[in-house]
């Protein structure tokens, strides 16, 4: 069953802005959690849902409301088109948005990230395939972020 990503919103009932709280009431609980704390002193916590493919991203700077959603799994389209493990040849081929750019090429790493803004997405290239998707909110501007309703 292919899970529709909804730019600036999230998938299925998981939307952005959402707390920890009304994510596990949808989901149940994790595969894994991880808190990670910056030196500007904010942090992140991050559930991992392996059978689902996702990882969820809370940050402190929006009050722990969802934030950032990865999507690893090929069960994850956009427009009805699987990108998750397609060449990145393929990929160049296949996705039809005007303002697709290369945001950096880390050549030591052998990854690429692209980017889509007017979807909210990047792309991440590892070894030549496509590794995930990840999905932002809506950023009206740099400090103010539009959540879905």
């Amino acid at each position: 069953m292919n899970i529709e990503i909804i730019p600036f919103i999230g998938f299925n009932q998981t939307k952005f802005g959402q707390s920890l709280e009304q994510v596990k009431l949808l989901l149940g609980e994790p595969t894994d959690s991880t808190r990670e704390k910056h030196e500007d002193g904010s942090e992140d916590v991050s559930l991992l849902y392996s059978e689902l493919g996702v990882e969820l991203t809370f940050m402190s700077e929006d009050d722990f409301r969802l934030g950032l959603i990865s999507c690893y799994a090929p069960t994850y389209v956009l427009n009805g088109q699987s990108y998750a493990g397609m060449s990145e040849e393929e990929f160049l081929k296949t996705a039809k948005f005007p303002d697709l750019k290369l945001e950096e090429n880390l050549i030591d790493l052998k990854a690429k990230d692209y980017t889509i803004d007017s979807k909210g997405l990047s792309i991440w290239i590892q070894d030549g395939f496509v590794d995930s998707i990840t999905m932002f909110p809506n950023h009206i501007d740099e400090n103010t972020v539009e959540w879905p309703e």
